[in-house]
């Protein structure tokens, strides 16, 4: 450059002024003079011939990869744009966070290096894959060890702010012996720091161990979590207990007892039938699991603890799976040694598309698998469901259709611990009408009925009142984990992640203070990092209440864009965000028809998303939010979208559009009348005789569908004429032949009803 003294320059702007007056190719070249090893120091080798899993560096450098060679030591090298896997067997993984010499081009210094003014701004590592690895490894790992770490590296930095104290603790700073005090203060808020020097470090490692990183596999991995009860007749059960497992969802595991089985006073939570314990408790096996499935909100994940406390009592170690880990190999070979019997829970199996069927492909008798599902998967996609769990024959458990036992269990547990509010002062049977016809024997109903005039309703006005009390950005964290738990990915409601999407730069410990301080530390699991509100009554009387559906959108907005435009190679987030552009995430939260047109110009704004504008699917939510305003002529314009982006995909079933615009036919009927001929009518028969001769283990959607044609019926019985009446009347005729022929009357519980009611309206339009 010219300049003689270096004074005011430091790397990233000396680099960023050479590379203006310059170029990529005369910046390369300078730092392949600059950053390829020469020598090392045998403190430094000591330090890298460790049997590490993995080391990251912020180093341009080759000087580990040259220590490796020459020691032999075997390692991989990645760098941020490379896809995330676990470590080879017998293998260090090495993750260059800001660029590798190793790789450089100009092309690669472009798009990786954080060496220029520019770069360090735009950051790849923040969105990449492996910002979750590191996150995930500082939590899983017994100690992590920082050598020569710098508080102006902001990337890790934020990241450290992010993390729960508990992993803090486990944190180490080696400095020089020279550190300065003020650093060394600023650096204890995230870990311990060491002023010892590399030397010191080296010496108590001791000497080179150039191996195979250190593996045990009576380790229990990453993605397993055991569960300690504790065998008790009865537990001591406050008011606060109850309140705490109602407004939060989360179960007290400590409170679990053998009252909770048998539905005895005394009992934490609402007991279910004794059929579903004793099923659950002794016909399962190591070839026969356990499927248990209910709406969003009906109680699967604690009825789960249920069972493993049931099991517990059995001697069986009870593990809960958090996530699917990139390398199965771990948790087989960990199970493969167990010799005791264990139940494996797997909360929402379809998060986990390889482990289950691995674990029961192993064949071993004494792994008892409890897998949870939403019914909408079970009733829609039988065969993705059963594909989990290795295709193998299920004890399926239903949570959404209580027999009368457990309605009776429901109303003595609201009684007996004061929480039906107004409706103590009724009857016995006056309880049973409500828990069983008001609130249709499903929990969520129950729940927010209790939120919105049992006795619950002052806590949670309360802590409705205490949101508004944050500050905007941290109400945005809220608003976004209640729509995720309304959808059903609270286990993506990690803050860190959570932050990313929203641009939240608060730390976390400051987001914890301000909650706790307002009383809202129930909704956040504070140790694992997460803002989880557990409870799907909660996160839908928190959206009612507390926020406008246009602030909500807004919100949602903002996350979709950071996916698209930083996670959009993260299968996980983009199937999330596909799922936030349902419109019956919504619709249980819109107040009146004008909210419509908001939703309506969110799927406008939405539209253009990578994983949007091409997907048939998405163009469905929007046709189905159109119809919902009754705009027909706009929902088969959608509908034709839809039809013409799955022509462009192979194989691609448009069983899911067929079915919808079933719907928009009959729904028109309904709203405006039947068509003249009864052609538009029989057009719907025609889509859903198709589905169900494509799928027909599958009757959900078709029959709820067909329901319509009773609706019609009844409200255009009287006005029908001479024309319209005989091809209606066919029409429903045909919808009744097409349930006679479904293959599994048991799986769709309304079924009987159903029937009655077409062959009703057939009897109507025959008089």
């Amino acid at each position: 450059m010219g300049i003689t003294s270096p004074d005011g320059y430091d790397l990233d702007t000396a680099a960023e002024e050479f590379r203006n007056v310059h170029d990529d190719e005369a910046t390369i070249i300078a730092l392949h003079s600059n950053f390829r090893t020469k020598t090392y120091t045998d403190d430094q080798a000591t330090i890298v011939t460790q049997p590490w899993r993995r080391i990251y560096t912020t180093n341009y450098d080759d000087v580990i990869e040259t220590i490796c060679s020459d020691n032999r030591k075997p390692i991989t090298t990645h760098g941020v744009n490379d896809p995330v896997g676990q470590p080879m067997p017998g293998t260090t993984q090495l993750l260059h966070i800001y660029g590798n010499i190793g790789r450089a081009s100009a092309r690669e210094f472009a798009t990786t290096f954080l060496l220029t003014e520019r770069q360090r701004d735009n950051s790849p590592f923040l969105t990449s894959p492996w910002m979750r690895a590191f996150h995930n490894d500082i939590l899983a790992a017994s100690s992590l060890i920082f050598v020569g770490f710098s508080l102006t590296d902001i990337d890790i930095r934020r990241l450290l702010g992010l993390l729960p104290p508990d992993a803090l603790q486990k944190i180490h700073f080696v400095n020089h012996p020279s550190t300065k005090k003020p650093i060394l203060t600023r650096m204890s808020r995230f870990g311990t720091p060491h002023p010892i020097g590399l030397s010191a470090l080296a010496s108590h490692l001791g000497m080179k161990r150039s191996g195979a990183p250190v593996k045990s596999d009576t380790v229990l991995p990453v993605a397993m979590h055991e569960i300690f009860f504790t065998p008790q007749v009865t537990a001591s059960i406050s008011a606060r207990d109850i309140e705490q497992l109602f407004v939060s969802g989360s179960t007290n595991i400590d409170k679990l007892s053998q009252a909770d089985i048998s539905a005895k006073p005394g009992a934490y939570t609402i007991s279910r039938s004794r059929n579903a314990y004793a099923r659950a408790g002794n016909n399962a096996s190591g070839s026969m699991p356990i499927l248990v499935y209910g709406d969003i909100g009906n109680g699967k994940t604690i009825f789960a603890d249920q069972i493993g406390y049931q099991y517990a009592q059995k001697n069986y170690r009870v593990f809960k799976f958090q996530r699917e880990p990139d390398n199965v190999g771990d948790v087989l070979a960990y199970l493969q040694g167990l010799d005791e019997p264990a139940l494996l829970i797997f909360d929402d199996v379809m998060r986990f598309p390889k482990l289950p069927t691995a674990i029961l492909e192993m064949r071993k008798s004494n792994l008892v698998i409890l897998a949870t599902v939403r019914t909408s998967f079970r009733d829609t996609s039988a065969s993705a469901v059963k594909s989990r769990l290795a295709n193998v024959t299920s004890i399926e458990i239903d949570l959404d259709s209580p027999l009368r036992e457990e309605a009776v269990r429901i109303v003595e547990y609201l009684t007996s611990n004061g929480l039906l509010g107004k409706y103590s002062d009724f009857s016995n049977s006056e309880k049973l009408q409500f828990v069983e016809r008001t609130c249709g024997g499903q929990l969520r109903d129950i729940v927010l009925s209790l939120f919105e005039t049992g006795v619950l309703h002052a806590r949670v006005e309360e802590l409705l009142v205490n949101i508004q009390k944050l500050d905007k950005s941290a109400r945005d964290l809220i608003i976004f984990s209640a729509v995720l738990t309304e959808a059903g990915y609270q286990d993506l409601s990690e803050i860190w992640l959570l932050s990313q999407l929203l641009d939240y730069s608060g730390a976390f410990e400051e987001l914890r203070a301000s909650l706790l301080k307002n009383e809202l530390g129930s909704l956040v699991r504070i140790d694992e990092g997460d803002l989880s509100i557990r409870s799907p009554a909660l996160a839908e009387f928190i959206l009612k209440r507390v926020f406008n559906l246009e602030t909500i959108l807004d919100v949602v907005k903002r996350g979709l864009t950071s996916v698209d435009n930083h996670f959009a190679s993260e299968d996980d987030l983009v199937k999330m965000a596909k799922g936030l552009l349902k419109f019956s995430v919504y619709g249980r939260i819109i107040k009146s028809n004008r909210e419509n047109a908001i939703v309506e110009k969110f799927y406008d704004d939405c539209r253009l998303f990578s994983f949007a504008v091409d997907d048939p699917l998405f163009w469905v939510q929007r046709s189905i939010c159109t119809m919902n305003a009754n705009e027909f002529d706009i929902s088969f314009r959608f509908i034709e979208t839809a039809y013409g982006l799955a022509a462009r995909r192979m194989n691609w079933d448009t069983y899911q559009i067929d079915n919808h615009k079933a719907r928009v036919l009959l729904t028109q009927s309904r709203e405006t009348g039947v068509s003249a001929d009864g052609s538009r009518e029989r057009d719907a028969i025609s889509l859903l005789q198709s589905v169900l001769t494509r799928k027909n283990d599958d009757l959900y959607h078709p029959l709820s569908v067909m329901r319509i044609y009773a609706e019609i019926v009844d409200k255009y019985l009287h006005t029908l004429t001479a024309a319209q009446k005989p091809p209606l009347k066919q029409s429903i005729e045909t919808a009744i032949r097409s349930i006679s022929k479904f293959k599994h009357p048991g799986r769709f519980r309304n079924l009987v009803e159903l029937r009655n009611r077409l062959a009703g309206a057939v009897k109507e339009l025959s008089i």
